[in-house]
């Protein structure tokens, strides 16, 4: 019996390898498949295959990663802009970010829309239920394109926000925060990142979201949307690998790459080879990290043979200072500073404070001095009110940074001072003579 027992065990066994070594098997977690109509990934699920994903059919010829990856980082980013730019067959409109949401930034194919930052699951219907949730430039208007439109209305860029933490956020840098205080959100009350002086801190497993998106306008709009260099959104371009590397991919993100593919037709290249990040700047890949590829293990070299990246801070192929003795004896001379340039101005607008902006010497790409806070008015500037499906409220755009502004009849009511004057406001935003008057017995 004993011997039965063993030989049928060690048949097992066989079984089992023989169907491990030619049955593709997925790790734990890992869809088998992605839906390309909803998000079906997972928050917090770490991406570890393309299996499952369009990736291979949107790599090919000259863009598969052995090719890309061995181009110098300036001709790497032009092959980035150029594979993203000509796959975006649909220019989705402003509104159409709103309403994509429940598709694009649903979990595990249900029916709720996540916010970024705060990660709160909410309703499509609480877009229009007063203080509910907005539409968020991941890379601020006003420190990009000024507009909702191109790169301002893309899918891989805009994403729903709770709206008071898309307030706080306002037009601040992402970057590093000592301190600081607590953005929290309206409608789950939940932290959503920290913030100081013109600096916007997310919690840790949304930091490598928003590099990724960020890296992404960078590159596929560039100077077309105003995104001119990514130390215009944040605070230095290591700041932004240090996030990629904090937070890897995770399965939802994935999935809404792959949502957003289906959609407007390209993707964000960053989400399934974070390793590009690394070679646009002419650094070398971390081979600890984790990616949807598995390529960092593999190693990377940096700039392969070429200029580097303008943002790299390596300008014209200068050895870094960090490489060691070149060849040489001779000790590095030491940069005067004689020439420098204001990076990182942003205006002072509305709630959010602004700041004068950093010297940096453009010799050297050294920091030279810090910049100084310069403070918000402290209010916004209304536009024309329009009232909600609902009825329930009022929105308005900010005429200055564009934030959304709900606000109850008795708050629109509130702003004009005599009697006469919020009859007629009320009447010319559409209430009836019936309505107004009972909104003002209030």
């Amino acid at each position: 019996m004993k011997k039965y027992i063993k030989n049928t065990v060690a048949a097992l066994l066989a079984v089992v390898i023989l169907i491990t070594t030619y049955i593709p098997v997925f790790a734990v977690g890992q869809p088998s498949s992605y839906s390309t109509y909803s998000n079906s990934g997972e928050r917090d699920v770490v991406c570890t295959t393309l299996d499952g994903t369009s990736a291979d059919d949107y790599y090919t010829g000259s863009y598969t990663y052995d090719n890309l990856s061995a181009q110098s980082s300036t001709q790497l980013f032009t092959s980035l802009r150029t594979l993203m730019s000509s796959t975006h067959r649909k220019v989705t409109s402003y509104s159409e970010c709103r309403d994509f949401a429940t598709r694009t930034d649903s979990e595990n194919g249900g029916n709720n829309i996540v916010m970024i930052y705060t990660s709160y699951s909410g309703t499509y219907s609480e877009y229009n239920g007063g203080q509910g949730w907005n539409r968020e430039h991941v890379w601020p208007q006003s420190l990009g394109g000024g507009n909702t439109s191109g790169g301002g209305a893309d899918l891989h860029h805009i994403r729903p926000s709770e709206s008071k933490t898309n307030s706080t956020r306002g037009n601040k840098k992402y970057g590093n925060v000592n301190g600081g205080s607590t953005a929290t959100g309206n409608l789950s009350g939940d932290a959503g990142g920290t913030y100081a002086g013109n600096y916007f801190e997310p919690l840790d497993n949304v930091k490598g979201d928003v590099a990724r998106i960020c890296l992404y306008v960078y590159v596929r709009w560039g100077s077309e949307w105003g995104a001119d260099s990514i130390t215009e959104v944040f605070q230095s371009v290591d700041v932004l690998l240090e996030w990629c590397a904090l937070d890897p991919v995770d399965t939802w993100e994935m999935g809404r790459n792959e949502v957003v593919e289906n959609i407007q037709g390209n993707r964000n290249v960053f989400i399934d080879y974070p390793e590009l990040a690394w070679l646009i700047f002419g650094k070398s890949v971390p081979s600890d990290m984790t990616t949807p590829s598995g390529e960092a293990s593999n190693g990377g070299s940096g700039n392969q043979g070429g200029t580097t990246n303008p943002d790299s801070g390596n300008q014209g192929g200068t050895t870094n200072p960090d490489s060691g003795n070149q060849g040489g004896t001779t000790e590095p001379s030491v940069c005067t500073h004689t020439s420098t340039e204001l990076r990182g101005y942003v205006a002072a607008t509305c709630l959010s404070d602004g700041y004068s902006g950093d010297l940096y010497c453009k010799s050297c790409d050294e920091l030279v001095s810090y910049g100084s806070q310069l403070p918000s008015d402290g209010k916004h500037s209304f536009g024309t009110w329009e009232r909600t499906e609902d009825g329930s409220s009022f929105v308005s755009h900010c005429t200055v940074c564009d934030v959304e502004i709900y606000m109850t009849v008795e708050s629109v009511i509130a702003t004009v001072d005599s009697d006469a004057e919020k009859v007629l406001l009320l009447l010319t935003l559409g209430l009836s003579r019936s309505e107004a008057l009972d909104a003002m017995s209030k």
